[in-house]
């Protein structure tokens, strides 16, 4: 548990890290990305980017590890 505490944690610092790039590219403004304001507050979801990244980042890992 505790591994996948760091993993979590050193995936999110780099998201963070990462956050202005993917903006410029444009994988902050996909269809299906929720973003809301209310009462002055701004609520962003971004819903199909992450799943966009983690698809790819699957079809990374199936492909350097093939199953046996």
């Amino acid at each position: 548990m505790k591994r996948l505490t760091i993993l979590f944690l050193i995936i999110l610092a780099i998201g963070s890290f990462l956050w202005p790039w993917l903006r410029e590219i444009g994988l902050m403004g996909l269809p299906g990305d929720v973003m809301t304001e209310f009462q002055g507050y701004r609520l962003h979801l971004p819903i199909s980017t992450a799943l966009l990244i983690s698809g790819a980042m699957y079809g990374a890992w199936r492909m350097l590890h093939p199953p046996s």
